[in-house]
């Protein structure tokens, strides 16, 4: 079960996720899925690793992990100032996480006002604070990572995962540079055949 209260602690693994509310598109254009990419890229990257992600035109999932204590306080104290950050820090135990976790609320509203701004329409977007379901299995793992990519398979959107241009998979099959751990991800399956397989599989797992 997701919560949106769950703290994003440092070496956690995590499904983060959302929808748009009512039956409205997150991303109606390419330049939308561009933009949330970028941002991904400037608000997430810092403090997280980017396991797999996938955007569909409604909704999206994130398999994430939080990076090391080091680079996470390294980042804030260089963002904030070491000696605010660690003032801060003195006074809340979950200072940290806090912060971890405003970085993807950063994300998430700017892209709201970008997408308000650019579509000429006011309100919440997203149909709910973002969830996030802490991964402890390496087994539901490497399903979750299966299944995100599945998704516009399912949707009946595409026929093979690796044809969706808003997916990590294609990514992981390719030796063009990314900000995935292809070489850890792919070792998660023991080779590469094994990967393709394994997503070959459909996965069913529910998401609330």
């Amino acid at each position: 079960m997701s919560n949106p209260q769950t703290p994003l602690r440092p070496e956690n693994c995590f499904h983060v996720y959302n929808h748009a509310v009512g039956h409205e598109n997150l991303f109606p254009a390419d330049k939308d899925y561009a933009y949330f990419l970028k941002k991904i890229i400037q608000h997430v990257v810092p403090v997280s690793d980017i396991l797999s992600f996938c955007l569909m035109p409604n909704h999206f999932h994130l398999v994430i992990r939080i990076k090391n204590p080091d680079e996470t306080e390294n980042f804030f104290r260089l963002k904030t100032g070491t000696e605010k950050y660690e003032s801060q820090k003195s006074k809340n135990e979950n200072y940290l996480e806090q912060q971890i976790s405003k970085c993807y609320s950063n994300l998430f509203n700017t892209y709201a006002k970008y997408y308000n701004f650019h579509y000429n329409r006011t309100g919440t977007l997203f149909k709910r604070t973002f969830r996030r379901k802490k991964i402890d299995d390496l087994g539901y793992l490497k399903r979750l990572i299966c299944y995100v990519h599945q998704n516009p398979v399912v949707a009946g959107f595409i026929d093979k995962p690796e044809l969706w241009r808003y997916s990590s998979y294609a990514a992981l099959l390719s030796s063009m540079p990314t900000l995935i751990p292809r070489e850890e991800i792919i070792g998660l399956f023991e080779d590469l055949e094994n990967l393709k397989f394994c997503h070959a599989r459909l996965e069913e797992i529910k998401i609330d």
